[in-house]
């Protein structure tokens, strides 16, 4: 069997969450006052973001300084880029986690709400789950809420350690792991030695992980790997597009044309949000689409910025 992850499975399986969580959704907007009345409350709602949701953080406008850590020490910045490059590895020539700067990612993410990135529970009591019609004989414990296994989607998200916390601890069990089987911190090892190690993780065959278990915290490394390979560079991953690249995905687009929608195969050259151009509502795009004028017939705007046809010579009536 072998000990590692291959590239391929790992691009298999991470692609699909890569590309549901961040596709970057773009649209331009007239003014409220122009948009037809039948449109849903919320299109009409023109309020921005940064008021209606304060607690979201802006899009950085640059992405952050590479090898600047804000979170980790740097025997934890060592350890993070050293796993996450055999979940994800690669050289110069064919970038994987490493030359992706994921490190980076991971750092910045933890550096924000102590590293949550959706609302959570944090204090008693925690849902548990039963099965059958009745919660344990024994459910008494107040920081316990009994929830039947049909009814658990219904409560959001909880957690006692914020991942910043389960980093922290994870690391440390990891090279006391690493320490134990071969005689060094993770980073320390060959690679072969490394590749052992995560597929005791995940496998939750590594010992001494006790708060958070090895299997855990692979999955929690494994999708901040994917997360800092396919997000848009801006949050420090995606080094050079390196790992939309290898995948084939165009980046932030503002539109596209008719004939590339038609057309099989049409292959953009990727760019982050920052390269996006304005797109004014009548107005062509670099690209030569055109976005409708809100209120406008859509059966028609594009005809009208079409080249005119050449002038035709009328034929006599005898």
């Amino acid at each position: 069997m072998e000990t590692h992850l291959s590239r391929r499975a790992f691009l298999k399986s991470a692609t699909a969450l890569a590309a549901a969580g961040l596709l970057l959704i773009n649209a331009s907007c007239a003014q409220t006052a122009d948009m037809p009345a039948e449109l849903p409350a919320v299109l009409r709602d023109m309020t921005p973001p940064g008021l209606k949701y304060p607690a979201v953080p802006p899009t950085p406008d640059r992405p952050p300084v590479p090898g600047q850590l804000r979170v980790f020490t740097v025997q934890e910045a060592q350890t993070v880029e050293a796993i996450t490059a055999r979940i994800m590895p690669g050289t110069p020539a064919d970038p994987g986690a490493r030359e992706a700067g994921v490190v980076t990612y991971i750092d910045n993410l933890l550096a924000n709400t102590d590293g949550f990135a959706e609302p959570t529970y944090r204090q008693a009591p925690f849902a548990q789950v039963y099965t059958g019609t009745e919660p344990p004989a024994d459910a008494a414990d107040y920081a316990v809420i009994w929830v039947s296994t049909a009814l658990i989607g219904r409560y959001g998200y909880q957690a006692i350690l914020t991942p910043r916390e389960v980093y922290r601890i994870g690391l440390e069990a990891l090279n006391r792991y690493a320490d134990d089987q071969f005689g060094g911190n993770f980073a320390d090892l060959t690679e072969d030695e490394q590749d052992t190690i995560v597929e005791d993780l995940a496998q939750g065959r590594a010992t001494g992980f006790a708060q958070v278990s090895a299997g855990q915290f692979f999955q929690v490394l494994r999708r901040h790997t994917a997360e800092g390979m396919f997000s848009d560079p801006a949050y420090g991953g995606n080094r050079e597009l390196a790992g939309w690249r290898l995948i084939g995905f165009p980046g932030a687009q503002r539109a596209w044309t008719a004939a590339e929608i038609q057309t099989e195969g049409v292959r953009r050259e990727p760019q982050p949000h920052t390269r996006l151009e304005p797109f004014n509502p009548g107005q062509p795009s670099r690209d030569g689409v055109v976005l409708p004028l809100s209120g406008s017939d859509p059966r028609t705007w594009h005809d009208a910025h079409q080249p005119p046809p050449a002038t035709a010579v009328p034929t006599k009536i005898r």
